[in-house]
């Protein structure tokens, strides 16, 4: 494939965050030549929800001697009830985010629905609850919120995360378009998804996967929970790049060609952490050989 390169492609540091310090996650990525982050607060020494109670200099001295790129910041505490419980608090965790990613120099944190808005149905004033002020912060520090699709909530069909983008109509409020989550949702992750939110994509998560199917043989330590919609209740089958459901190849062809997005794929394996490398090793080099990075 040839074009002008213009994507990057980075690594999830959740995928070994609780086995592993993010220094020799750095170290293991830089094996396949990658050097592009997001980060969770798994990978920040401290305790607790988000980035307020952990030591981000530390994640500061590895950039400065690693020579590496955060791209982006993660808060994953929209998925335990507890970070939930008033819009207040979550908002403190969410700007907590917003000063990690200033302080490592990303200008995206990745940030959930789930327990915000687990009905399909989306209620915009509960949202705007817990969003609106850390939006208004985000702005400020020049930091732009990217909402993560998952097949459980009020983003799990594309229609549904384009209809929140619409209601906040905020540059600095966009998706991160993860196209298994859609399958994951029995949705067409591409092209439907991908021609939906393209006005909205703001960051890009890089995984693949199937349907499980009992008797298949296939690997018990990828596999995943059950789908949301029509094929449900069969269970999601993660897979390597090369060998899932979801046109991954279609969707980079097609990130290219249209220039709507120019910043880091990022890699997230879904499996247990001994499995995690060989993930990188055939991800990244299938990738790589179609010259898509």
């Amino acid at each position: 494939m040839k074009t002008d390169q213009k994507l990057q492609l980075g690594i999830s540091g959740q995928a070994l965050g609780e086995v592993m310090e993010f220094e020799k996650i750095v170290e293991l990525a830089a094996k396949y030549d990658i050097r592009h982050f997001e980060l969770w607060p798994c990978n920040v020494p401290g305790t607790g929800f988000g980035y307020r109670d952990r030591d981000i200099s530390v994640i500061q001295r590895i950039q400065k001697e690693k020579d590496i790129v955060i791209d982006c910041v993660t808060l994953e505490a929209a998925f335990c009830e507890q970070a939930v419980e008033t819009p207040e608090y979550y908002t403190e965790l969410l700007k907590g985010s917003i000063d990690a990613a200033c302080a490592v120099g990303a200008k995206l944190v990745n940030h959930y629905c789930y327990f915000i808005n687990l009905d399909e149905k989306p209620d915009f004033e509960r949202m705007d609850a817990f969003w609106l002020p850390a939006l208004a912060y985000a702005k400020e520090k020049g930091i732009t919120l990217v909402l993560e699709n998952e097949a459980h909530d009020a983003t799990r069909r594309p229609e549904l995360t384009a209809a929140i983008m619409e209601h906040y109509q905020d540059a600095a409020f966009l998706t991160n378009y993860d196209a298994t989550n859609y399958f994951h949702a029995s949705a067409e992750a591409f092209p439907a998804a991908y021609e939906i939110l393209k006005p909205y994509i703001g960051y890009v998560h890089l995984k693949n996967a199937c349907i499980h199917r009992e008797g298949a043989g296939q690997p018990k330590e990828n596999l995943g929970a059950p789908m949301s919609g029509v094929f449900e209740p069969a269970s999601i089958q993660y897979a390597v790049i090369p060998e899932g459901s979801v046109n991954v190849a279609g969707i980079l062809t097609q990130l290219l060609k249209d220039g709507i997005y120019t910043g880091t794929c990022t890699l997230e394996p879904h499996t247990t952490p001994e499995c995690v490398e060989h993930f990188y090793q055939v991800e990244s080099t299938w990738l790589r050989e179609r010259g898509y990075f």
